[in-house]
């Protein structure tokens, strides 16, 4: 805790945010990596997460958003990511109940369920409609394995206000698109020539138009004008596209 102190202390001194979520993942896999047992791994690593949460508790502490309309599971995905010692706060994401400044400096962090950012992202358009402009795309949180039989919200993304720049590191990007009248099976062919996977699905029999996927793919470097313009071409012009971010791996 004393060497988090002193961390914390260079982390304020270069202006880096006190959660740098890659280091944490890659000193979390390297343990996995070296586990004998008969420790398992989704024990060890609920004991490392909490030793986490208190290092960045030394370094100052940690503010989770939680939309109110959502909070619940929204704070059950932030403890099981962030662990018990940050602060978890209540935000409303509507616009006519925000004020822009106040708002961003309150949270460091926000996390939401996979429905609710689709539902946000389907009805504006953009890639973060709720007006947390300096925030970006941090990573995912997935409760499936915990809870496979439950039909409960499972899969989160979490946006952070800042980030420590990495290099030579692998990025995941995660896009939505829609709203063209071509086939699933046409769209199942550009997915898969983009290397992409399906994480989220809404389709409209009714109406193809309607029709939305969620996708996310590893990249090597930023590569999203790459993407949109493929999209566009391969729809032509009739179908969008919401780039929601990239994140290292």
């Amino acid at each position: 805790m004393k060497l988090a102190q002193e961390i914390g202390e260079k982390k304020k001194f270069y202006g880096y945010p006190i959660l740098d979520t890659y280091r944490e993942d890659r000193h979390l896999k390297n343990l996995k990596e070296i586990n004998p047992g008969p420790l398992q791994d989704k024990n060890l690593e609920g004991i490392y997460r909490e030793i986490f949460s208190s290092s960045r508790c030394q370094q100052g502490g940690l503010r989770i958003g939680c939309p109110q309309k959502h909070f619940l599971p929204c704070l059950l995905a932030s403890l099981f990511r962030f662990g018990s010692s940050s602060t978890f706060i209540p935000i409303s994401l509507d616009e006519e109940n925000q004020t822009q400044k106040d708002k961003e400096h309150e949270v460091d962090t926000i996390v939401l369920s996979t429905p609710y950012l689709v539902d946000r992202l389907k009805e504006k358009r953009a890639a973060l409609p709720f007006h947390f402009f300096s925030f970006s795309l941090a990573g995912e949180i997935d409760l499936s394995s915990l809870f496979p039989h439950l039909q409960i919200e499972k899969h989160f993304f979490f946006f952070q206000n800042r980030s420590i720049p990495k290099e030579n590191v692998a990025y995941k990007t995660v896009l939505l698109i829609g709203g063209s009248t071509i086939s699933h099976c046409l769209f199942e062919k550009w997915i898969e020539n983009q290397k992409a996977k399906i994480i989220f699905l809404e389709n409209d029999l009714q109406n193809p138009q309607n029709r939305l996927y969620l996708l996310e793919k590893t990249t090597k470097e930023h590569n999203n004008e790459e993407i949109e313009y493929s999209w566009k071409k391969f729809t032509g012009g009739q179908g969008w596209i919401i780039l929601i971010g990239s994140y290292p791996l």
